[in-house]
């Protein structure tokens, strides 16, 4: 018998990795990832209790990104530069505070709201006018059911995706105010063409919980002058190009004279 919060499995998977149980009715388990964002419903049967040696290994590898991010990351003196203000929205209470936590220690400001991603539409324009940020990361949870690659209803979340950004490009271009959206094997092409920078996943692949805030915290620590270097962020994204892609953007930090 499996439990609510209980971490599990899915057995039919070839590189399994750990989700937590969420809710479980008539016998569907609704799952959301560990450490990936991605969500799925399946069968009770699919599922069995995560091993002690999937749990140690997750819990390595996020350690370990997160120890290569934080050493590596080039945070300057915060008396001599300003960084790029980030709006973080978040499908994810959990998640959004990991990611908060991270922008916390490495100095760059950043607000998070905590938004579902169906309510992404009607909720998001009231915040990024309050809150008028240099930087808006859109995340959560998404899925790809594997049929026709090119329809946006074989995604569970990424027309949501689609519907925040159109907002906030109502009001802000793609050179103005970045936009980092995107979770686990949403639909890429789609996200870039509504307007964003940068987006996951192109191979409909799954994307770490931190991946969306390390793009963020590349723009908002690369000067305003030059381009953000994507292939310098790509080395603290586990799945690289094939779990983020984007467009020529420049930096949101300013020296202060």
């Amino acid at each position: 018998m499996f439990n609510e919060r209980e971490m599990v499995y899915i057995k039919e998977e070839e590189k399994p990795i750990i989700y937590i149980i969420e809710k479980i009715v008539n016998e569907k388990c609704y799952l959301k990832g560990l450490n990936y964002r991605i969500y799925k419903i399946t069968d009770i049967k699919n599922i069995e209790i995560a091993t002690e040696e999937l749990k140690t290994k997750e819990e390595y590898i996020c350690n370990q990104y997160l120890r290569n991010l934080k050493r590596n990351a080039r945070i300057r003196e915060k008396n001599i530069f300003l960084y790029g203000r980030i709006l973080h929205i978040d499908g994810d209470k959990e998640y959004l505070e990991n990611c908060l936590e991270l922008y916390k220690e490495l100095n760059v400001p950043a607000e998070g709201i905590y938004i579902k991603e169906k309510e992404l539409e009607s909720e998001i324009e009231k915040y990024l006018l309050e809150i008028t940020p240099d930087i808006i990361v859109i995340t959560g949870h998404d899925s790809y059911n594997g049929k026709n690659k090119a329809d946006i209803s074989n995604y569970e979340n990424t027309v949501y995706f689609i519907n925040a950004i159109r907002k906030i490009r109502k009001h802000f271009d793609s050179e103005s105010v970045p936009v980092i959206v995107g979770a686990c094997a949403s639909h890429f092409e789609a996200l870039i063409g509504a307007g964003a920078n940068f987006a996951s996943s192109p191979k409909r692949i799954n994307i770490h919980t931190y991946d969306p805030a390390v793009l963020a915290i590349k723009i908002a620590t690369t000067s305003c002058n030059r381009v953000v270097d994507f292939e310098n962020a790509l080395k603290y994204i586990e799945n690289k190009r094939d779990a983020f892609g984007g467009i020529e953007t420049k930096g949101k930090m300013k020296m202060l004279m």
